[in-house]
């Protein structure tokens, strides 16, 4: 019943305004992710002309673009995050501003999702409890649809042949008016994906598989005041999983997901106001031997509700607040049938005292019906010393709640774990030219009661808390472009050292690289572009004991592309690894080898 009131009370405050002046500017609709809010954080935009320049999963997108270190069971298999050297459940994923983690185990598998067909991905580093929940510890990242009402209609058509028989197809929709916006995208890539182990007599048996994607996004504008949005998605990825180097392999994984989600959005003179009701679901099927009939299984039903209010008393000063809701249920091959009720709220408070100047300070607090949900609170500020230096800062305290199968894996959950908590520092230059952007940031999380699974008899482990870890490092961008009458050079380069230590064994965690690193070289004359990029990826330890490493490699990677028709049609050239390194991600399974890429791309 409290929960009821309060919402009652938030919705009553938007409805209590309906001037049809709309005073709020672009910057202010990113939502969650808008520079105000996030003033002493580091937020980064990839917008359409790089996620949808070819077909690729996200994390291969982030991995060379934004400079994130993902750990990869082969090419195409397995894929998770390592967000400044926190864990694969620390990092929040985001579609449309709806977490989309999984509930089962906290994590992102990144060769599921597909970059295509969202016009921005948005990445934001440092802890973001407040305006993101659990385990928004290491960042944040979201897949998003910008939605805008204006007369065009538009398809893209883009087809891709690869090395090992791989093939990809997209084909894309748009129609929009001053009221009406619709989108409909359905992509798909599969793979043989049976490249040779350089250096051995193996290849990548037993690595095909097949990803397809269907993506929808309509909205109908009311009136000035107010729109109604709907977003839709579904996938199905359907993947033999590799051997080693040590051992065959003839197992197989399939996953499907689909989410759907309605979004209210209302706008006054001094606020606005957004309500979002979702349905995710997800299912995976594991079959020991992918001849046999015989799987394992794991499936959860999410339904959310997520209301969030901004109202602005000045314009230097506003208030922000919003409230989530999760009501979820699990069951699988080995875990117990459960559901789980969340609610958390937040505040937030923005201001610009002078020209120079401005923060943010917050504060949320959940109720759960199977655990505590700490109070956590925030702080950042960002100083704009002169027209091109600024100084950014932030302390933030987080957490990660438990997933299904921490709580209820049988045998070995456990019901009594503790939410993971974190806190975390953060400060940063910042140096700004129409030619030339520097950024150096230095951080520090220190994390308690992180989740481990432990042996507890000779037949299975459980979940304890028990490790505590301690991060920091050091990030550096510079950017740099220049213009020649009708040549156009972009030099970009970025680099990440990190130090995450379990504190009881004072030693590096596994698969965290100390040092990484990317950069890149875009050439432009007239409708003609190459593109070239050398990924660094430092050793890693693989036992805790740091004894056993996977080596560091270099990648050096090549793009030409050729526009036509008055850049309605681009055919390009992509050619990876082009010096044929013999690296890993994960011990005993070997990435590709040099591989090529033909693609065709066609909007009219």
């Amino acid at each position: 019943m409290k929960y009821t009131i309060v919402f009652f009370f938030i919705g009553a405050i938007s409805f209590a305004q309906t001037d049809s002046i709309h005073l709020l500017d672009e910057v202010k609709l990113y939502g969650n992710f808008s520079p105000q809010i996030n003033s002493g954080y580091q937020v980064q935009i990839f917008n359409d002309s790089v996620v949808n320049t070819k077909q690729q999963s996200l994390g291969n997108l982030l991995q060379s673009q934004a400079n994130l270190y993902f750990k990869q069971n082969g090419n195409g298999m397995v894929s998770s995050i390592s967000l400044r050297g926190s864990g694969a459940s620390h990092t929040g994923v985001y579609w449309n501003g709806m977490a989309i983690n999984s509930s089962l185990n906290g994590q992102t598998d990144f060769n599921t999702f597909s970059a295509n067909g969202y016009n921005q991905i948005e990445i934001r580093k440092g802890g973001g409890g407040i305006l993101f929940g659990s385990g928004a510890i290491g960042g944040v990242i979201n897949l998003r649809d910008q939605i805008i009402f204006e007369d065009k209609l538009q398809t893209q058509i883009n087809l891709g042949l690869a090395s090992y028989t791989t093939q990809k197809g997209l084909i894309g929709s748009q129609y929009s008016t001053q009221k009406i916006y619709a989108k409909i995208v359905v992509e798909g890539n599969r793979s043989t994906n049976d490249y040779p182990y350089l250096g051995t007599d193996l290849h990548n048996e037993n690595g095909d598989y097949e990803n397809y994607h269907l993506k929808g996004v309509f909205a109908y504008k009311i009136n000035d005041n107010n729109q109604i949005q709907l977003f839709a998605t579904a996938a199905n990825n359907d993947r033999n999983l590799s051997r080693t180097l040590t051992a065959p392999n003839n197992s197989k994984l399939k996953n499907t997901d689909s989410r759907l989600m309605l979004h209210w959005k209302n706008f006054g003179q001094a606020y606005n106001s957004s309500l979002k009701l979702a349905y995710l679901n997800e299912e995976y099927h594991f079959y020991f031997n992918k001849e046999s009939s015989d799987y394992s299984f794991g499936k959860s039903s999410n339904y959310m509700l997520k209301y969030d209010f901004k109202y602005f008393i000045k314009n230097s000063l506003s208030l922000h607040t919003g409230l989530v809701n999760k009501y979820s249920t699990a069951n699988g091959s080995n875990l117990l049938d459960k559901y789980r009720n969340d609610f958390e709220v937040y505040l937030l408070l923005h201001q610009k005292p002078i020209d120079q100047l401005q923060y943010n300070v917050s504060v949320r607090k959940g109720f759960s019906s199977i655990y505590e949900i700490p109070l956590i609170y925030a702080a950042d500020i960002k100083y704009q010393w002169s027209s091109k230096f600024d100084i950014k800062a932030n302390f933030s305290t987080n957490y990660r709640l438990p997933t299904y199968n921490d709580l209820f894996w049988n045998p070995g959950g456990n019901p009594d774990l503790l939410a993971e908590t974190s806190t975390s520092g953060e400060l940063g230059l910042g140096y700004h030219h129409k030619k030339m952007t520097i950024n150096l940031t230095s951080y520090t999380i220190k994390s308690k009661n992180l989740i481990q699974w432990r042996p507890k008899t000779p037949s299975y482990w459980t979940p304890v808390n028990v490790q505590n870890v301690e991060n920091y490092g050091l990030e550096f961008e510079v950017k740099f472009k220049q213009r020649f009458k009708k040549h156009a050079f972009e030099i970009q380069s970025k680099y990440a050292y990190t130090i995450a230590k379990d504190k009881a064994l004072d030693k590096q965690l596994i698969y965290v690289p100390t040092h990484k690193a990317n950069a890149s070289l875009n050439y432009r004359y007239r409708n003609f572009t190459v593109n070239f990029t050398e990924l660094y990826n430092g050793k890693v330890f693989t036992t805790t004991s740091n004894t056993q490493i996977v080596s560091a490699y270099w990648l050096s990677n090549l793009e030409i592309y050729k526009s036509f028709l008055k850049q309605q049609l681009t055919i390009g050239l992509m050619a990876n690894n082009i010096w044929n390194t013999a690296y890993q991600s994960i011990a005993y399974r070997p990435m590709p080898n040099r591989n090529f890429e033909f693609n065709i791309n066609y909007k009219f």
